[in-house]
């Protein structure tokens, strides 16, 4: 491995691609971007502890960042060492206060739920104003989709308000998965031989109606030798292929559109209130991955009795797929945050001995992978977690190098077990925020961090996505932790 005298940092390009560059000259956005902190020479010689402190560094700096201030500018460092003071189960300054906000960002600026798949340009302004408006110290994460590509894809594992289509939901009625089994059973051993050729060719024409000509799309070893690259062109040059490609192009011109108003909104954000934008990368347990939107619910618990070795297998087979997803972001964006919705391993779901066969083992190969990266996964247990927190405090992984948030999971036990190895962060019941009263919400706050705060390693965070509530509820929370969060 090399040591850290010896690592050289690569030329760093900030050029951005050709779409978005006309995208971006189009809407006036000032060139040339500042360049971000360039990689290590020898990366891939790197060693987990050096790619983490590679990135810690880059989230730390401020030379490359823009800011309407110095004081702006220190403000965001000190935010930035709060978080990896208890990242690192240190004692900060203050317990740090995060946000968890979708539906609400709408509503609070008089846009509706169709905004956030057909307007990005209302949804940025509703993320500037919920940062004026409140004044978050962190940037809340605020997603649209491009309605407009699902539109032309023909999306059909969720529904969402808005848009042409006969199954639109009303304007003011958040997105829903429409489950079903996108993926047969009879399709594992083809999943688990290739598993990035079964979902280009296979899984895509399955979800998006409109791009099953990729099922045409030939084997990627083709042009292995130079008689065959040819046969490869051909195959994009002509026929069903051809046209999904066509339809893919389109759709990635419409998302530069979509996507490049929030991310002009979130520079602004950390520009003007220095407010630092923190995750870098989003992914998601195998088995999450296997049962939200292929086999679906009822498929993957069938096959839990019905296609036990074949589950497994599955499960392993998309490991590394699932942490080279979220590499390549944290990579690009130099942020080593990786976000990780948990959805079918709760205590609700399965019985802990199937917990501990079928969801943790290729799960911990995924986190084990994403800290040997120099990224931190950050899991969020949806549901409660209670039945699991044994298995966690028995993992043999070094401390400080995974953040477990949690829903509906006692956090006194969490603190107990977890505390000595890993921050947790969560458990304000986004119910509270809807229908509790600003005396509970306060109490509640309180609360948590008397129990979680102690000896560092904990930050505060809905134990839900926020999607009612009010400004008075808003600000009771915010404000805790600058009442009881101070060491």
């Amino acid at each position: 491995m090399a040591k850290q005298a010896e690592i050289k940092f690569k030329k760093a390009s900030p050029t951005p691609p050709v779409g978005l560059l006309k995208l971006m000259l189009k809407m006036g956005i000032k060139l040339p971007l500042p360049a971000p902190i360039p990689l290590l020479e020898n990366w891939s010689e790197a060693t987990s502890d050096e790619k983490y402190n590679y990135f810690k560094e880059s989230l730390l700096r401020t030379e490359d960042k823009e800011f309407a201030s110095a004081e702006v500018a220190e403000t965001y460092k000190r935010r930035v060492k709060r978080w990896y003071d208890v990242v690192e189960l240190k004692e900060p300054d203050r317990v740090p206060n995060t946000m968890l906000m979708e539906g609400y960002i709408a509503k609070h600026a008089g846009f509706t739920q169709a905004d956030y798949f057909y307007h990005p340009e209302r949804i940025a302004k509703a993320a500037l104003k919920f940062q004026k408006d409140f004044q978050p110290e962190y940037a809340t994460i605020t997603l649209s989709y491009p309605g407009e590509v699902f539109d032309l894809i023909g999306m059909k594992m969720m529904r969402w308000p808005g848009g042409p289509r006969e199954d639109a939901l009303a304007e003011d009625i958040q997105w829903q998965y429409a489950e079903g089994e996108y993926m047969p059973a009879t399709d594992y051993d083809e999943l688990i031989q290739n598993p990035e050729g079964y979902i280009l060719r296979k899984w895509y024409p399955q979800v998006f109606k409109n791009l099953d000509g990729l099922a045409a799309l030939p084997t990627a070893f083709t042009p292995i030798e130079p008689a065959s690259v040819s046969l490869l062109m051909l195959s994009f040059a002509m026929g069903p292929a051809r046209d999904a490609i066509d339809l893919l192009l389109k759709s990635a011109n419409k998302t530069l559109e979509a996507v490049l108003p929030g991310l002009l909104a979130s520079k602004e954000i950390q520009t003007k209130w220095g407010a630092p934008n923190i995750y870098g990368a989003l992914t998601f347990a195998p088995f999450d991955m296997l049962g939200d939107t292929m086999r679906g619910t009822k498929g993957i618990m069938l096959d839990i009795y019905r296609n036990p070795d074949k589950l497994l297998a599955a499960c392993d087979a998309i490991v590394p797929a699932s942490i080279k997803m979220a590499v390549d972001s944290a990579t690009a964006r130099r942020k080593p945050f990786v976000l990780m919705p948990l959805h079918k391993g709760a205590d609700g779901f399965m019985s802990e001995k199937q917990f501990a066969k079928f969801y943790w083992p290729s799960f911990k190969k995924q986190l084990e992978g994403l800290v040997d990266a120099g990224l931190i996964p950050v899991p969020f247990a949806e549901g409660s977690y209670n039945q699991r927190l044994d298995i966690l405090s028995d993992w043999d992984i070094p401390k400080g190098k995974v953040i477990w948030g949690f829903d509906q999971t006692d956090m006194k036990a969490a603190k107990e077990k977890l505390g000595d190895k890993f921050c947790i962060y969560g458990n304000v019941p986004a119910s509270l925020f809807a229908t509790g009263t600003t005396n509970e919400m306060d109490a509640y706050c309180k609360d948590l961090i008397e129990t979680c705060a102690p000896g560092g390693g904990f930050y505060m965070a809905p134990g839900a996505v926020v999607d009612i509530t009010t400004p008075k509820m808003i600000h009771t929370y915010l404000n805790s932790t600058k009442k009881y969060g101070i060491y």
